[in-house]
């Protein structure tokens, strides 16, 4: 009997063991989930999400403009309201769904979404942080505390969703540092037409200022651009962008200026405009660019170098960001060790008076550079890189080989 009863104790005990370790290891588990939620975005090797599960480029796609869906669109915008209820936004949940987008929801809305109660009201419908990947909140927000809010409360019953926004020029609100703990994501956009008076180099400058201390909290950085959508517009007002091309030309190097003010990959509002259109093939055509250079970008290796403009105008000012050179240049290195030196003129034709700009770059690995894009190569044997760049013209030399012929 005591037999019986001595098994029958240690039974009981190592069963009682298994439960306080199988709780104690699901605590651990939930700790590490809710910590990795509000660090997520440090724990990310890969561009736009703290997640890693996408391309690093992307395209918006809107409910009336679905034939970018089918290019690989990785934001679904499904209206735009200034109140929502838990029933619509998992209506537009389904909506992404059907679309083909599940990655990520754009649902600008209104004051109901700091609510704890409109979050549980969503997970009692039944979905889950597998059923959408993140939240795109109030555009433009200019309080911090209305973003801190509706991201607390999300992340009470979503904590793996992803919180982002576009912030704009927050020079002109509160300081950048005080939206960080509201966002794990945030869009610093370029501006063309719409905005004029703003120099071409504003969109670099911006992201200089303010992508330091997004980067620095573990938080992702990345560009918007019209591009290639409606903006491809003459437009009268800026006598600069006096024919398409202008346009086109200056909103790719507005987004090679991203790259090289820190952003960690871009994203396209090509909404409204079918395929085969100027306006659409403009991306097309870029992205694959984008998709060549991207492992350099991803590493987030990255040295200013310095350059020494020979003719044309020297620099401009940029606010913010301060005085630029009116060509500048960084150079890059992935994972591998391999160099990529990107350059961009900061000039448009007014801003140049249609003068091209000569100038050196220094403090590049001498070896052979294959100049991307541009069906030529250069060869660097002194530590410099001399080039002409034309208002709006970027150069992206790849090292193939260095002086000992390795790569």
């Amino acid at each position: 009997m005591k037999t019986k009863d001595s098994l029958y104790l240690l039974f009981l005990a190592s069963a009682v063991l298994v439960c306080v370790l199988i709780l104690g290891s699901s605590a651990a588990l939930a700790s590490n989930g809710q910590n990795a939620s509000e660090n997520d975005s440090s724990n990310n090797s890969e561009f736009p999400y703290p997640r890693g599960k996408i391309a690093p480029y992307g395209m918006m796609g809107w409910e009336t403009g679905t034939q970018f869906l089918t290019e690989d669109a990785t934001l679904v915008h499904l209206g735009w309201r200034t109140s929502i209820t838990p029933r619509q936004f998992v209506d537009n949940i389904n909506r992404g769904k059907q679309l083909g987008i599940s990655r990520y929801l754009v649902a600008t809305s209104g004051p109901q979404m700091e609510s704890e109660s409109f979050w549980r009201g969503v997970r009692d419908m039944g979905v889950t942080d597998n059923d959408f990947y993140g939240v795109y909140l109030p555009d433009e927000e200019d309080d911090p505390s209305t973003l801190i809010t509706m991201r607390t409360a999300m992340k009470q019953y979503f904590p793996n969703v992803v919180a982002g926004d576009y912030l704009g020029d927050m020079q002109t609100g509160p300081d950048d540092e005080e939206f960080i703990p509201g966002l794990d994501v945030c869009y610093f956009t370029t501006y063309t037409k719409f905005h004029p008076e703003r120099p071409h180099a504003w969109v670099y400058g911006n992201l200089i200022a303010n992508a330091p201390d997004w980067k620095n909290a573990g938080r992702t950085v990345y560009v918007t651009t019209e591009a290639f959508g409606q903006a491809i517009e003459v437009n009268p007002s800026d006598p600069d962008l006096d024919t398409e091309q202008k346009v086109a030309d200056r909103h790719e190097s507005q987004i090679v200026m991203g790259i090289l003010g820190g952003a960690q990959g871009v994203f396209s509002y090509a909404y409204k405009y079918a395929a085969g259109t100027p306006n659409y093939e403009g991306w097309a055509d870029f992205k694959p660019k984008y998709e060549q250079i991207w492992p350099w970008i991803m590493n987030g290796n990255r040295t200013l170098l310095t350059t020494n403009v020979t003719s044309g105008r020297e620099s401009i000012t940029s606010d913010p960001g301060g005085t630029i050179d009116a060509v500048t240049a960084y150079m890059f290195t992935d994972s591998e060790g391999r160099k990529l030196i990107a350059s961009s003129s900061m000039l448009d034709f007014t801003e140049a008076d249609c003068t091209p700009n000569n100038a050196t770059i220094t403090g590049v690995p001498d070896g052979t550079y294959e100049v991307l894009w541009e069906n030529r190569t250069i060869t660097v044997t002194d530590g410099t890189i001399n080039d002409t760049w034309e208002p709006y013209e970027y150069h992206f030399y790849r090292l193939e080989t260095n002086d000992t012929g390795s790569e």
